[in-house]
């Protein structure tokens, strides 16, 4: 009788010039990959170099900002406000409308609330630049008015009113993108930044 056979498989004998041939392979691409990461290295350049001087910054507490927004001008023109550093309209002692640009009746505008404090040093400068960015593609125009606090400091708090004119008595054909609006006191009447 023949006896079965008990093998299940066969056995493969690993050689070993085939481990050192996949060592070499496996050798070969990772220093292949290291010459080619090489070659992708970012380099330094020149020294660069930047100066400047730092401003700290503080929020001038008696001209804050009470709210802004848009809407229709109003009906009566308001005093446009100076263009020119040295000579500053003077707020009123009354709460009052201001114009950034050209005002023009029943046009769209953007506002700004400013409340004047008792508190506000008086005959003081300040510089507002202004920046409106409308349109599409996008169009900014930047403005800077100057205002001066009055001779005497109010006896209550007062808030002013700036329009900017947005060009147009239909909210549909304005593009309103951005606004910002940076005050600035200055050293002196005349002396803004």
């Amino acid at each position: 009788m023949a006896q079965p056979n008990s093998r299940t498989g066969k056995r493969f004998r690993v050689k070993s010039r085939h481990v050192l041939g996949g060592t070499i392979v496996a050798l070969l691409i990772i220093g292949g990959s290291w010459v080619m990461a090489a070659s992708f290295a970012i380099t330094q350049g020149t020294t660069e170099t930047g100066s400047g001087v730092y401003h700290g910054t503080a929020a001038l507490t008696y001209w804050a900002e009470a709210s802004a927004g848009v809407a229709t001008q109003p009906g009566t023109a308001p005093t446009a406000l100076s263009v020119t550093v040295g000579t500053p309209t003077v707020l009123a002692g009354a709460a009052t409308n201001y114009a950034v640009n050209a005002w023009t009746l029943n046009d769209i505008g953007h506002f700004w609330k400013f409340t004047e404090a008792t508190t506000a040093p008086v005959s003081t400068e300040v510089e507002l630049q202004i920046a409106v960015s409308t349109g599409s593609p996008a169009t900014v125009t930047n403005v800077a008015v100057y205002i001066e606090t009055q001779a005497t400091a109010p006896g209550a708090a007062l808030t002013f009113t700036l329009w900017y004119d947005l060009g147009s008595p239909a909210t549909a054909t304005i593009t309103l993108n951005s606004v910002t609006q940076v005050s600035e006191q200055c050293t002196g009447v005349g002396a803004c930044p």
